[in-house]
């Protein structure tokens, strides 16, 4: 009997000491805290957005990619009248036990993209007169070492007004869309637009706070073209 007394407290020590262990591992690794769920956003002192453990501005590509375990598909995008873009797409992620798709622009300067265009491996142009650009494998590997700068997120599931309201919190503003049934739900300070629509699922994206009235609010201001 005392022999197995001894066990146990043995034992409850070292469940102790472990429970301890991944205490004081959680408090050394704050950013865990904003891995997981699409409303733990943190804005750092640097002032850049953080989210799923990405940091915009400042995460790689190539990084993210090791982080989710999935590989990116690559593309630009240029239309007319309109700087060309590096979309990453990711068509399946799990976080926080959520599946979802994943978009993010890369941060690249206007030259060195325009560059990227001409060098393009293939060209299709869409309906839209958009033209879709495949990245020469050179291209591919610069953009996946250059930083995001901002995140797209399609959740696959529905995400109610109610349910936004009570995780994201009361929105700063809300702007309808100029091209579609839309109502976007703003948070200025943390980066953050929720695109709401009846006939549409819901997009979250997520910039840094500093550019949220160039990349979010601007845009979304401008009256759509007529037919």
């Amino acid at each position: 009997m005392l022999t197995r007394h001894v066990f146990l407290k043995v034992l409850g020590f070292t469940v102790l000491a472990l429970l301890i262990g991944v205490y004081l591992s959680s408090l050394k690794n704050p950013d865990e805290a904003h891995a997981g769920f699409p409303w733990q956003v943190n804005v750092l002192p640097s002032g850049h957005t953080q989210v799923f453990s990405v940091i915009i501005g400042q995460t790689s590509l190539g990084e993210a990619e090791k982080q989710f375990k999935e590989m990116a598909e690559l593309t630009l995008f240029s239309a007319e009248n309109t700087p060309p873009v590096i979309e990453a797409f990711f068509a399946e992620v799990k976080i926080g036990g959520l599946k979802s798709k994943m978009v993010m622009l890369i941060n690249l300067p206007l030259a060195e993209l325009e560059s990227m265009f001409n060098r393009g491996a293939r060209i299709a142009t869409m309906g839209s007169g958009t033209r879709k650009v495949t990245l020469s494998s050179e291209d591919a590997r610069r953009v996946r070492g250059a930083a995001i700068s901002s995140i797209t997120y399609l959740p696959s599931i529905n995400l109610s007004a109610e349910v936004i309201e009570k995780r994201f919190g009361i929105p700063a503003e809300k702007l309808a869309d100029s091209s579609s049934d839309a109502i976007h739900w703003l948070y200025p300070d943390k980066g953050i637009d929720i695109a709401l629509s009846e006939n549409n699922k819901e997009v979250i994206q997520y910039v840094m706070p500093q550019n949220f009235d160039t990349l979010v609010v601007q845009p979304l201001k401008i009256p759509p073209l007529s037919e």
